[in-house]
Formats: structure tokens, C-alpha cells, sequence
């Protein structure tokens, strides 16, 4: 547990609380669970508490690090690891924060009340717990939240296109493909034992592993289209699980786990908003159809002073199959046991993997 000492924890619940006697009567300190594939992400918390005068108070408490603290580090081939570490944004979220560019209508942050520096590349956020809403993801959600991202991107333009590969706009996206794309995912997909696992031989179709190799030929040609769209700062990870309907409407969503420092081209947060819930398995894949039109439209209505219907359409699309085709199987699963629910899992991931590799063939470059 990285948690920095609660020097000053008292400030902080006087500050969230607007009451400047607020006294500390007991304080617990609660920990999240989270994936175990976060490279930045060493800790997640919810301190909380009640005053002596019986106030409930609580923060949501982060703790970011470079990569170079992550498990995962050492699991990377050596070759990579030193460009890893440098091209790695582990503190995107963090800044975030700090840089205060606009916001839609509609979207909000949660409030940061303090950011704590502990060296070595190790940083505490400790954020507004913010109380969420039960509701469902319908298509209308769905809408709003893509609507919402096209207001973002329309707010956070980049000037110019690039127009040499050696400066692309979307260096993100140019690292992600030439590093743990290359380096990690597409070794275990090109493996035959993958494909005998019990785990994806059950669910996966004849040609899937083809079709899925057949598309790392237009990694380049992707890249390139990508870099002469327009571009604009984005989220990064907005899938629903970080899109938050707080429950005193004090906006429609708010967004968390900030991720991408980098410009991307239009339509990049659609892919994280269409897979989010499908990596979780609480999209049925039969569903991804509608899902995947009604977001389209929806930015697409958003963006509409910056960028064409087929920019956003090939935007998203391009960017959903070079950041989600080679993860969507659940790789990192393989070794567990495959017991009925893991078995479920695998089954709409790979037709995950299936949908958004018709729709990469779709496309002519």
C-alpha cells in the first residue's frame, strides 16, 4: 500500500466538508481492487470517515507510479523496456488535474484536494469520493456519453496535421503499435498453442487468428491515415467504468482515470467507450452493433465544425482496431483456471475480437 501519512487529513475533511472546525472523530481506510494490468496504477483507496459532530466525510485516494515500479516491468522484453519507460504518460491522470483545459457542459472532473509527491516517480492523488447513481447503460447513455466526448474533442482542437511520420501527431497511438503491440500481444497470437488453449478454442471461429494476423499488414497504412485527420486532445480511456453519473447531478458524467496525454486523431475515445463494457463481459456481443452506430452518430453530430462524418467514422474505426484488436482476447487470462464464468468471458471477447476485425476489413485505404 502506497499511502502517503494523514498529515494534514484534517485540512482535507475541512476543506471537502466547507466547515473550517471540522474535528476527525474516526477515519478507516478502505482498498480497491483493480486490474492487475494497470502499469500505472500502484494503489487505490477510499479514506473515509465521520466527524464529532457525526458528518460523513471521504476521498477517493490514487497512487500512481512510473512503469518502472509496475510488475509488469520486469515481464517486458529488455529490448523495450527503456523506450517504455520514457514514452509510458504514468502521470496523464495527474495532469489532468493540473492543466484545468475546458470542460463541456455536462462532464466534469472530480475535484482534486491535494496531490502528494513522493519521489521516485511515485505520486498520491487524493480526489472527490464521488457518489454514483445506479443506472444502465441503454443506447441513450450510450448517446449522451459519445455526444459528451464529441463536445470534449471539439473544445480541445490541435492545431495542423502531421504530414511526415517522423513527427506524428498521434505519437501514443505510434508507440502503443511499434512497442507492446508488436512485442507482446502479437507473439502469443502468432503462437499455435493460443489457438489450442481450451479457453479460445471453444469460442473462436476458423479464420479468426488469420483475419487477425492479416490486419497487422495495415498497422502502417492505418498510422499514416490517422496522422492527416484532425486531431484533438482527448480522454484516453473513456469507457463506461470511467464515465461516472454522480447521484446529486451535479453533472451527466464524471470522468476519471485520465490516460492520454497525447493528441489523437477524432473519433479516438469512441473504441474505449465501445469495448469498456465488452471487456467486462456486461456487453453481450450481440449488442455491439447498435452500440457501435449510435456513438458514431452521436459524436459524429458533436464534432460536426471540426471534422467530416467520415473522418470521425474512419478515426474511430482505425484507432479501435490498432489499440483493441490484438488486446481483445483476454491473453493475461490464459493461465487461470478455466472454470464456467471465465469460459463466458472468453466467449464474448472473442467475439469481440471478431466484430472489430470485420470492421477493420471493412475499410479501404
Amino acid at each position: 500500500m502506497i499511502l502517503t501519512p494523514a498529515t494534514g487529513l484534517t485540512d482535507l475533511v475541512r476543506e471537502s466538508l466547507g466547515d473550517p472546525l471540522a474535528e476527525i472523530a474516526e477515519q478507516h481506510v478502505e482498498p480497491f481492487h483493480f486490474g492487475s494490468g494497470a502499469l500505472s496504477t500502484a494503489s487505490l483507496h477510499r479514506v473515509r470517515g465521520t466527524t464529532t459532530s457525526g458528518v460523513n466525510w471521504s476521498f477517493f485516494v490514487k497512487s500512481i507510479h512510473a512503469i518502472k515500479h509496475s510488475a509488469w516491468f520486469e515481464k517486458m522484453p529488455e529490448e523495450i523496456r527503456a523506450d517504455a519507460l520514457a514514452q509510458f504518460p504514468w502521470r496523464a491522470d495527474a495532469d489532468a488535474y493540473l492543466a484545468r483545459r475546458p470542460i463541456p457542459d455536462g462532464l466534469r472532473l472530480p475535484r482534486m484536494y491535494r496531490l502528494d509527491d513522493l519521489g521516485d516517480d511515485r505520486l498520491v492523488m487524493w480526489l472527490e469520493d464521488v457518489p454514483v447513481a445506479p443506472a444502465t447503460w441503454d443506447l441513450d447513455r450510450y448517446r449522451a456519453a459519445a455526444r459528451l466526448l464529441g463536445d470534449l474533442a471539439a473544445a480541445r482542437p490541435v492545431a495542423g496535421r502531421s504530414s511526415t511520420p517522423r513527427e506524428p501527431l498521434n505519437r501514443g497511438l505510434h508507440w502503443f503499435c511499434a512497442g507492446p503491440v508488436a512485442n507482446l500481444f502479437l507473439p502469443i497470437l502468432r503462437d499455435p498453442a493460443t489457438w489450442r488453449h481450451p479457453l479460445v478454442a471453444r469460442h473462436a471461429d476458423p479464420l479468426l487468428q488469420t483475419d487477425l494476423l492479416a490486419l497487422t499488414d495495415r498497422i502502417g497504412p492505418l498510422l499514416d491515415a490517422l496522422d492527416r485527420l484532425p486531431h484533438t486532445l482527448v480522454h484516453g480511456d473513456a469507457g463506461p467504468m470511467n464515465l461516472l453519473i454522480p447521484s446529486d447531478g451535479s453533472a451527466e458524467f464524471v470522468a476519471v482515470d485520465w490516460s492520454w496525454p497525447d493528441p489523437a486523431a477524432v473519433g479516438f475515445d469512441l473504441g474505449q467507450l465501445l469495448v469498456g463494457r465488452a471487456h467486462t463481459g456486461e456487453l453481450d456481443p450481440a449488442d455491439l452493433p447498435a452500440v457501435h452506430e449510435a456513438i458514431e452518430a452521436a459524436y459524429a453530430a458533436a464534432t460536426a465544425g471540426i471534422a467530416d462524418p467520415c473522418e470521425v467514422s474512419f478515426g474511430y474505426v482505425a484507432a479501435l482496431v490498432l489499440r483493441s484488436a490484438w488486446t481483445a482476447i483476454p491473453l493475461e487470462l490464459l493461465d487461470h483456471e478455466p472454470t464456467p464464468e471465465l469460459h463466458d468471458l472468453f466467449r464474448k471477447r472473442v467475439a469481440l475480437a471478431r466484430f472489430i476485425v470485420d470492421l477493420g476489413r471493412s475499410f479501404r485505404l
